[in-house]
């Protein structure tokens, strides 16, 4: 099996190709495997396909494109390969990326380097004319937009790097000839690149036509000047007087110290390709002054990835190397600029009585000294852009880079330097290096262990080196073992024989150097459930005002503590979040704890109340709220943002709810759940709703609130109810109602008595339910209780569309669009102009269905209830195939079986393959029709829902053939 994306997205599966359906569908396949493993956010996937950030509009499409990749890659044994990521809004691509051309390709251009660097230049090369091999066309062809055509020339570049690579190799083997084959074509379409003209003129040189490469050089000057306005570095006079290609360094004259300063290579380096070759392009000096900065969280690799290109580009600076560590953090104070001048003019050859003791004398020297040197300055662990201004050479042919933890915008805005963040490793990438720290013997026997202990390490190379020394140390423990062992207390094993190399001391050094505010926000940061934060909560915790809390996330953002998730959310790495917990549970007495804790929950408490009061007007508060203890609940100028924010917190408050039980907040515990399931129940995983529902069922219990412990169960009913679970539900209802009865709970008791009615409803006791809804109808009535009046309406219209009284129900689900009006109630008029337009259907009115359909679909936005969305289509679908709209007919169905395989409701995503069959069939396509059928009936099997046997029969005339009778007997 093999997935291509350099070139046109394909799968072949033994030499035979896979169709991939139409664009769209291959685009997205793209994008996930271009980000194989890892998940992809909605809003990602929207740019790349429709270069528009209109999510709300696009999730629809994206439903059905990944419900027919889905069925795609379960036809090739990749059952569950496509994946929605539980609470973040993104899908994942679980296949292996030695699966994917453009990842081999990545693999075998980093084993090349490696090679190379070793001067194995014949298994570089080997390696490399395999991965060139690989490309076939532009990379991501199936995607358009300005997002794609960034990442696309990201690719080009590394194939382009790759080519040079290859053909440097060649000419230091004496295969100069063939690097000249290879050089001509990319220096056609690459005339001002000056290392590729460098690589002609002395491939040229090399293979004796001296003449042709004076002749060239002097070419490329003039059309360089012309161009550029500025003087190449290249030149013949260089060229002959130096070995080719950089491969080997320039001789040192005696006289002069040549300093190498940097720190021991890693043998084993592995990963961050695309900086290393990022370096390459910034170094590969086009006359000027160069310099870059390094910037990340503490652990990540800043300086071992400096270090590691420095000793791969020591050629490229033949008169040394300089380095400073800064001491910015760490135990010893920061080094003063003049005391760094210092060491750095007694490395360039001055004694050190003969430094001169004033400050513009020594930077002056400094400057001398450097001018025209081709050398690399290495300024470490720099506490901010002043202390790294006085340190950069003005020397045009000297290379400086700085770290930092930091980011550094006085050099990017005052000296124009380029800033590159060091992330942490890929998932892939830790998992080799592990596999070269620990062996491969021992990671082969046991992926599963691998495979925890990369994610244990949360990328960075320092845990992943710290892990590596724990096992290598204990050959004869089971990786397995060890695993179980490092999740709890990796922080403080020892990498080294110092305590400077745990992770917990690395983390220290930046916390330490924090400003009071900002060290108290990554301290409460620790105790925060959730996965990102928004600066309202983060004002919540620490009793400020938001202006202040804002100012405190940015400097953590600063100094890499923290991570923009979104424009104005922040997330934190696990590992930091782990750091900052340890340091809470010390530093911060435990009053101090749950005062902050408490603020928090009460904020969430108070913020989700005011969002579902203007999602679902009139619907009861949950009872004995208490008072938002210092705390601002945010407030939302429409329907809109409240959902949007609902949506954006559901992984947040899923956290609250458990951690508040955990910390015995049982009645925010219980309370939030309450208010939040009416909004929640309407999509997402509602196996996470059931969780959180028995969560709040036990808090209510532990808070001896008997009203708070009937409602969740009645709400723990509707969950079952939603999934078709009647007997489960029933059983639910009866014991909330019983607790109702028992209390006085006057309001529970018509809801659970409404609620089981509906199971009489869906299980065929179709008159004892109207019996009910009347007795439940005239009670909230009685109380002017308008929500509980609108359901029972609009239940008494479903009831009477069971006995085929199509007038009678009409007449109630109007009545019930009434009430909702009247409340406002958006999700409630959604409900009633669905059931309206299945009406209009019954009754022989196609255009009067689609109509109140559409009007149901146009309110989706504002409601975002899948259930309600997958029947609207459905309806649709089916008022478009009775009008003779084919193509309408199987857009609409395709669309409803996408968002009923979100919903993982098989009855739903039958119904809508039964109109996708019909409507095929209708326009001629028959074997498309017997496909959809036979796939509709599978379904069937997977739903025990009253109204399988009608959606059976529609199907019938696909039982007996062939294909079902072969699946029967299988």
């Amino acid at each position: 099996m093999e997935f291509t994306i350099l070139g046109p997205t394909e799968l072949t599966v033994d030499g035979r190709a896979i169709p991939l359906g139409a664009a769209k569908q291959r685009g997205l396949l793209a994008v996930l495997l271009y980000h194989a493993g890892d998940p992809v956010r909605v809003e990602t996937i929207v740019e790349f396909l429709w270069q528009d950030s209109a999510v709300h509009a696009r999730r629809p499409l994206i439903y059905t494109l990944a419900s027919r990749l889905r069925s795609t890659l379960r036809l090739v044994g990749l059952q569950d390969a496509l994946v929605r990521v539980p609470g973040t809004g993104a899908y994942r691509l679980a296949v292996d990326p030695e699966l994917v051309d453009y990842h081999r390709f990545l693999r075998l251009t980093a084993e090349a380097r490696q090679a190379i660097d070793r001067h194995q230049h014949d298994r570089g090369i080997a390696l490399l004319t395999r991965a060139i091999e690989m490309w076939r066309d532009d990379p991501l062809a199936d995607l358009r937009g300005a997002r794609c055509e960034h990442l696309r020339r990201d690719m080009r570049e590394k194939q382009f790097r790759a080519e040079k690579l290859l053909a440097e190799s060649e000419l230091a083997t004496g295969r100069h000839e063939r690097a000249l084959a290879r050089l001509e074509p990319l220096l056609i379409e690459n005339a001002l690149d000056e290392g590729l003209a460098r690589l002609w003129a002395a491939a040229l040189h090399a293979a004796g036509r001296t003449h042709d490469a004076r002749d060239f050089v002097a070419a490329y000057r003039r059309r360089y000047r012309r161009a550029m306005r500025t003087d190449p570095a290249l030149d013949m006079a260089a060229l002959e007087t130096a070995a080719p290609a950089r491969s080997q360094p320039a001789a040192a004259d005696a006289t002069v110290p040549m300093p190498r300063q940097l720190p021991n290579d890693v043998p084993d380096y592995t990963g961050h390709a695309a900086l290393l070759d990022e370096l390459d392009a910034l170094a590969a000096g086009d006359g000027i002054a160069k310099a870059v900065v390094l910037t990340g969280m503490p652990g990540v690799g800043k300086t071992t990835l400096a270090g590691h290109w420095g000793h791969r580009r020591q050629s490229w600076f033949p008169d040394g190397q300089l380095y400073l560590n800064a001491e910015a953090y760490g135990p010893a104070p920061p080094v003063r600029a003049q005391e760094a001048l210092h060491r750095f003019l007694v490395a360039l050859g001055v004694p050190a009585e003969r430094v001169p003791a004033e400050a513009e004398r020594r930077l002056e020297l400094y400057h001398r000294l450097m001018s025209g040197r081709r050398m690399l300055v290495v300024l470490d662990n720099v506490v901010d852009s002043d202390q790294a201004r006085q340190l950069l050479p003005r020397s045009e042919t000297s290379f400086t880079v700085v770290i930092s933890r930091n980011r550094l915008p006085g050099l990017s805005v005052r000296h124009g330097i380029r800033s590159l963040t060091v992330a942490p490793l890929s998932h892939l990438e830790r998992q080799r290096m592990l596999g070269r720290i620990i062996g491969a013997r021992r990671t082969g026997a046991e992926p599963g262990a691998l495979e925890t202990l990369a994610r244990l390490s949360g990328g960075l190379p320092l845990a992943l080196r710290v892990i590596g020394e724990h096992v290598g140390s204990r050959p004869d423990r089971r990786l397995g073992d060890l695993a179980d062992e490092l999740a709890g207390r990796l922080l403080d094993v020892e990498g080294d024989d110092t305590d400077e190399m745990t992770l917990r001391t690395v983390f220290a050094w930046s916390v330490n150097a924090l400003d009071p505010m900002p060290a108290r926000l990554f301290l409460a940061l620790g105790l925060f459930p959730g996965s990102t934060i928004g600066a309202e909560a983060a004002a919540a915790m620490l009793a400020v005002d938001v202006v202040g809390a804002e100012r405190a996330l940015d400097r953590l953002a600063r100094a890499h503590l923290v991570d923009h998730d979104t424009v104005r959310r922040y997330r934190m790495h696990d590992l930091l979040r782990q750091y900052a917990a340890d340091r809470a549970g010390q530093d911060v007495p435990p009053a101090q704890r749950r005062a902050a804790l408490h603020r928090l929950l009460d904020w969430y408490l108070h913020t989700a109340v005011t969002a579902v009061g203007l999602l679902e007007p009139g619907w009861p508060a949950v009872p004995d709220l208490p008072e938002p203890d210092g705390v601002t609940p945010m407030t939302f100028a429409s329907d809109c943002a409240a959902l949007r924010w609902c949506e954006v917190e559901r992984t947040n408050l899923l956290a609250m709810v458990r951690r508040a039980a955990a910390e015995d907040f049982h009645r925010h515990a219980w309370q939030i759940v309450d208010t939040m399931h009416e909004v929640f129940d309407r999509s997402g995983d509602q196996e996470d709703m059931r969780e959180l529902l028995r969560i709040a069922l036990d808090a209510a219990t532990a808070d001896g609130h008997g009203l708070g412990r009937a409602g969740t169960l009645a709400n723990l009913g509707a969950s079952y109810f939603t999934t078709h679970d009647y007997h489960r539900a029933g059983r639910l209802f009866t014991e909330a109602l019983r607790l109702a009865r028992e209390h006085g709970y006057a309001e529970l008791q018509r809801a659970c008595r409404h609620n089981l009615a509906s199971i009489q409803l869906r299980t065929g006791a179709t008159r004892t339910a109207i019996d009910t809804f009347h007795e439940v109808l005239a009670d909230c009535r009685a109380v002017g209780e308008d929500p509980g009046e609108a359901h029972a309406l609009y239940h008494l219209g479903e009831a009477h569309r069971q006995l085929g009284h199509r007038d009678e129900a009409g007449a109630f689900y109007r009545q019930a669009l009434v009430v909702w009006d009247r409340v406002g109630s958006l999700r409630g008029r959604s409900l009633a102009h669905v059931r309206l337009a299945d009406l209009s259907l019954e009754a022989g009115q196609p255009e009067v269905a689609l109509a109140q359909g559409r009007v149901a679909l146009g309110l989706h936005d504002r409601v975002t209830d899948d259930t309600i969305r997958c029947d609207a289509l459905i309806i649709s679908a089916e008022a478009q195939l009775r009008l003779g709209r084919h193509r309408g007919a199987l857009a609409d169905a395709a669309l409803a079986r996408a968002v009923g395989d979100e919903l993982a409701d098989p009855l739903r995503q039958a119904r809508a393959l039964v109109v996708s069959a019909e409507a095929l069939s209708a326009a001629g396509d028959h074997d498309g029709a017997l496909v959809r059928g036979r796939e509709a009936l599978g379904l069937l099997d997977d739903t025990d829902h009253p109204q399988r046997q009608a959606v059976r029969d529609r199907l019938a005339m696909y039982h007996d053939h062939p294909g079902r009778r072969e699946e029967r007997s299988a």
